[in-house]
């Protein structure tokens, strides 16, 4: 079984599926209202050195914190 791979790993144009997420409470429920939930589709369009990525998330661009990146398993 390979690594697991979080969401802050992807670079520019890579996109991979949401296999899980690691996060509870307020931020688990902000992710799913993002529509991030198992199986979805998400394309990194802007890696970010200021602690922020811009995701393709059901045909919305949304950034999202490294820090919270780190919590979607892809």
């Amino acid at each position: 079984m390979d690594a697991a791979k979080t969401l802050n790993l992807l670079c520019e144009g890579q996109s991979a599926r949401v296999r899980g997420i690691s996060a509870c409470g307020a931020v688990l429920r902000r992710f799913r209202d993002l529509g991030l939930i198992n199986g979805t589709l998400v394309k990194c369009v802007l890696s970010g050195n200021g602690g922020m990525s811009a995701y393709l998330i059901r045909g919305a661009l949304i950034a999202i914190r490294n820090e919270d990146a780190e919590k979607i398993i892809i």
